[in-house]
């Protein structure tokens, strides 16, 4: 057995040429940038006025399975339904399964949000009373 002729490289994707020019200072915009950029485009879009007569009819609402286990008057505030694992973790299940994380991540969640009780429990004690 002899070694290769050239050093090859086993790591990784090979490495595409950039397109930007190299004396460039602008950045790419961050998530927030998009964010706010579609919402102007947004708010700029639904200033034009429809008339009575517009042609056009409402978006119909998604089917959500289990909706008719809430409150009518609730269904309007309901974007999105989950239905994660029973088990003694649903809740923390249900804000990862909502957040995109998949609800196997439960476990983030949930230190996250004991992190945030530590760090702030003088505000929540003050807002909801004592511990007993």
């Amino acid at each position: 057995m002899c070694p290769p002729p050239a050093k090859v490289n086993t790591k990784g994707a090979p490495k595409k040429p950039m397109n930007r020019n190299s004396r460039s200072t602008k950045c790419d915009p961050s998530y927030w940038e998009y964010v706010d950029a579609f919402h102007s485009m947004q708010n700029s879009n639904s200033s034009v006025r429809h008339n009575a007569s517009s042609s056009e009819q409402p978006n119909p609402r998604r089917i959500m399975p289990m909706l008719d286990q809430f409150q009518p008057f609730i269904h309007d505030f309901i974007h999105n339904i989950v239905d994660v694992k029973a088990d003694e973790n649903y809740g923390y299940r249900s804000v990862a399964g909502l957040l995109g994380m998949g609800e196997d991540s439960w476990s983030v969640v949930r230190n996250h949000l004991l992190k945030e009780l530590d760090k702030f429990s003088e505000d929540y004690i003050k807002l909801f009373g004592d511990f007993g």
